[in-house]
């Protein structure tokens, strides 16, 4: 694994935090926005055979997850369920008109995030919209490349795409039509992945070639004076708050792990100090912060790993949530409130499941659809 950018293998979803901030990296809106939704779909069965392969919350009762399912009657059989009580039970709704990827690099849809309960984003090798709560999709060509990840949060949508090798930041107001490249941050060479945009209300942090961007508003842009150690790499950055950010460098990889430590920040990224060094199974990682104080990794090698420190990063333990399973690994992880978080393990061309814990990680519940 190159040390250019530990993009794991993991997802992101973005927390929604309160106050309407997305407190992790990657997912759905930041915090509840309780939009009225215009002719939104009804809902219908689940369809027979469903997998997971994303998830998005906007709010502790508000979610989605995207997904397949191999008894449709007609191709691509892309499906898409909403909850309106947790993900306690679901209804099935439309889906974009494109097939979900089948693995990692391959064209079709990769990822679902919601800004509202009227709009959301499917994305991947394209990318689509709704406005209308699911009831009907349309494809967004302004944004070219294929879309490596995508976050909303305080009303902007930021997506990264990556065309020839070259990777550029992209954003729209979560209301507008048109996409705009961020033209204070230039096109970046190199990888970059899920993780790559955390936003906590209109704050935002994005990483690009192992250097960490950050915007107080969306206005102007900065680069962080934070660098991982030398031959070492930025695997994921997580926000408790506008101030509060915690990053993961991974380095020397062995056999199915890497040492990692945590840096935090209680300035908004303009001064890290060390916090402490999380366990060296699995293969870089993607935090979550759901509190200042209490911090997951999700990460995956052999097996498929979480692990959690309730002290600020100082000292890690093993997750509840840890899957002996062969290394299928985190297609989404994140926190939508600091006691309600999700997970989907793996993928459907490879078997998937999603999770989702009501008491801050002390236990974890495999869904039923």
């Amino acid at each position: 694994m190159g040390m250019k950018r530990l993009t794991a293998v993991l997802a992101g979803l973005a927390l929604a935090g309160a106050g309407g901030a997305a407190i992790s990296a990657a997912a759905a809106s930041a915090a509840p926005v309780h939009q009225a939704v215009k002719a939104a779909p009804p809902g219908g069965p689940v369809p027979a055979g469903f997998e997971v392969a994303s998830v998005t919350f906007v709010s502790a009762a508000d979610g989605w997850v995207l997904g397949t399912t191999k008894t449709c009657a007609h191709a691509p059989c892309t499906s898409v369920l909403r909850t309106t009580n947790g993900g306690r039970t679901w209804a099935g709704i439309p889906a974009p008109r494109f097939r979900l990827a089948p693995d990692p690099g391959s064209a079709g849809l990769v990822r679902l995030r919601f800004a509202s309960t009227s709009t959301g984003f499917a994305y991947g090798s394209q990318l689509w919209v709704t406005r209308n709560g699911g009831a009907s999709w349309h494809r967004v060509r302004q944004v070219p490349g294929d879309i490596t990840d995508l976050e909303t949060a305080g009303g902007t949508v930021y997506a990264t795409a990556d065309r020839g090798g070259m990777v550029r930041v992209y954003s729209t107001p979560v209301g507008a039509t048109a996409w705009h490249r961020v033209a204070a941050l230039a096109a970046t060479a190199g990888s970059a992945g899920l993780g790559s945009i955390t936003l906590y209300g209109h704050a935002a942090w994005i990483i690009l070639g192992e250097r960490i961007y950050h915007s107080a508003a969306g206005s102007s842009w900065s680069r962080l004076g934070f660098s991982c150690p030398a031959d070492w790499g930025i695997a994921s950055l997580a926000a408790a708050n506008a101030q509060h950010v915690s990053v993961l460098c991974a380095g020397s990889p062995g056999l199915g792990s890497t040492r990692k430590r945590v840096y935090v920040s209680a300035s908004g990224g303009s001064a890290f100090t060390l916090a402490g060094h999380p366990p060296a199974g699995g293969d870089g990682g993607l935090l979550a912060e759901p509190t200042s104080r209490h911090l997951f990794i999700a990460t995956a090698s052999g097996a498929s790993w979480t692990y959690v420190s309730t002290d600020g990063g100082r000292h890690w333990a093993r997750g509840t949530l840890s899957r002996d399973d062969g290394g299928l690994g985190w297609n989404d992880f994140g926190f939508t409130t600091a006691r309600q978080g999700v997970a989907v393990e793996g993928r459907p061309a490879f078997g998937s499941a999603l999770w989702i814990t009501r008491d801050a990680g002390a236990h974890w519940h495999k869904v039923v659809f």
